[in-house]
């Protein structure tokens, strides 16, 4: 009898790696309902409400809670409070996640930030860009007002929208998208 010949293992880095579902939406939120009647309703929201990714957002029904997946964290916002609207004070909502890409290595997501507004707010603002690692791509200033281009982690960017609006009451027009996945490093991809 010929003895059976095995094949190599495929190497590691020759694999398919498991794929992010709507890397998009690199921004989510947990929720779930402590009342099996209240779960079961919010369950059924995936079905119910006309979210969709053009929208900015869309809703995954997990075995145990409902996943917000958003394109910003402002339409993570509106989407959860519309929820937590609906479901208060039954609702348990999880705080804000980053959603990284698990792989050999780990990706984080980076945006792009378009900011607008008058100059004199431009020191604080660059100052605050600074503290979370964002790099500044294009600065404009024209009449008294400011156009700002940047990029930076997400995960540091958590909050900013609440930052802007307390400091500057509104007068900062900020638009924020997805940019690239890059490897997680301390020190940043844009460091010298």
């Amino acid at each position: 009898m010929t003895p059976v010949q095995r094949l190599p293992e495929p190497r590691a880095d020759f694999r398919p790696r498991p794929r992010m579902l709507h890397p998009e939406c690199p921004i989510e939120q947990s929720l779930h309902a402590a009342d099996p009647a209240v779960q079961a309703q919010l369950m059924q929201e995936i079905w119910v409400r006309r979210s969709s990714i053009d929208e900015g957002a869309l809703l995954i029904a997990d075995p145990d809670c409902v996943r917000v997946l958003a394109r910003t964290e402002g339409a993570l916002r509106a989407s959860v409070e519309a929820l937590r609207q609906r479901y208060a004070p039954a609702l348990v909502v999880e705080p804000p996640t980053v959603r990284y890409a698990h792989g050999a290595p780990v990706l984080e997501p980076y945006m792009n930030l378009l900011l607008c507004g008058a100059e004199p707010y431009l020191p604080p603002v660059q100052k605050e860009l600074a503290k979370r690692r964002s790099v500044i791509r294009r600065l404009d200033r024209h009449g008294g007002r400011f156009v700002l281009e940047a990029e930076a982690p997400l995960g540091n960017l958590l909050g900013l929208g609440d930052w802007l609006g307390a400091r500057t009451n509104g007068a900062i027009d900020a638009s924020m998208w997805l940019s690239r996945y890059l490897p997680i490093d301390d020190d940043g991809p844009f460091a010298a």
